[in-house]
């Protein structure tokens, strides 16, 4: 017969597994925790060190979406781009995002696989419009299409969010050209002009635009600002010499004249001393 005593140790031994069972806390750090430490080294630039604890809380909980996404990231930092792009496709399957379709866009974009990023920014276009670069990426793969009224829109996007890039007002100006919309083009090089005053070929863009609605004016600045930021090449006075002609300004055109003698007797004369 069991004795009293030992009933009463073993209750006592039940009620010790018991409260000890309830109290338990897990040991180590959460998923979360581990994802917050290696976010913290790749803000520092420690992307293999980012990568490794990425990996770890992967493994601790492989059904975050955003702890594949900035894995990729970090591949994408050192240059690691077909892991990086699994990374952002697993992320897109879990949850689709529009930041994972947007960087395996930039991605294709800068390996020049036009058709792949395409459909990325299409895709990350779907779930946000404007994610940094992409509405000016994808205006730039559509202008090359020659899809033109789609890349008009894209710049337009682009350039209503970010406004001191003169690169997207210059694509939007040569966008406009093509669809015949001279005027606004000429306003679009404009704006560029005011992040990037000492670019010729936008002043040269002027320049043909003018002449080509007719004013021989604003076509003659544009074709001297070309000249005067270091294109000092011939053929750029003769144009504007040409004009000076045509508006009367005889002295100026002597003086051009003069010019391109010059120019063409330093060609000459290189050519002789390679001779």
């Amino acid at each position: 017969m069991i004795s009293i005593k030992c009933i009463a140790t073993a209750m006592l031994l039940w009620f010790s597994i018991s409260t000890n069972a309830q109290t338990a806390v897990p040991t180590g750090p959460s998923a979360n925790q581990i994802f917050k430490n290696a976010f913290s080294a790749y803000q520092e630039g420690n992307y293999a060190v980012a990568i490794t604890g990425y990996n770890t809380a992967i493994t601790t909980d492989p059904t975050r979406n955003y702890f594949y996404y900035n894995r990729g990231m970090a591949y994408k930092a050192m240059g690691n781009t077909s892991k990086a792009i699994a990374d952002f496709n697993t992320c897109n399957n879990l949850k689709p995002t529009a930041e994972a379709y947007y960087q395996m866009g930039i991605i294709y974009f800068e390996k020049s696989d036009y058709e792949n990023a395409k459909t990325q920014f299409e895709n990350a276009k779907a779930l946000r419009e404007d994610i940094e670069r992409m509405n000016f990426c994808l205006g730039m793969i559509y202008y090359r299409l020659d899809r033109l009224e789609d890349a008009l829109k894209c710049f337009q996007e682009y350039t209503v969010t970010i406004r001191n890039y003169a690169d997207a007002y210059y694509y939007r100006g040569l966008t406009e050209a093509k669809l015949g919309q001279y005027n606004e083009a000429l306003v679009s090089f404009k704006f560029a002009l005011r992040y990037k005053d000492t670019d010729w070929v936008l002043y040269y863009k002027m320049y043909e635009f003018y002449m080509a609605l007719g004013d021989k004016q604003d076509a003659l600045n544009s074709i001297s600002m070309v000249i005067e930021v270091g294109e000092k090449k011939i053929e750029h006075y003769e144009k504007r010499a040409a004009l000076y002609k045509e508006l009367g300004f005889d002295f100026k055109y002597d003086e051009d004249i003069a010019s391109i003698n010059e120019l063409k007797k330093a060609v000459d004369s290189t050519a002789l001393s390679k001779n």
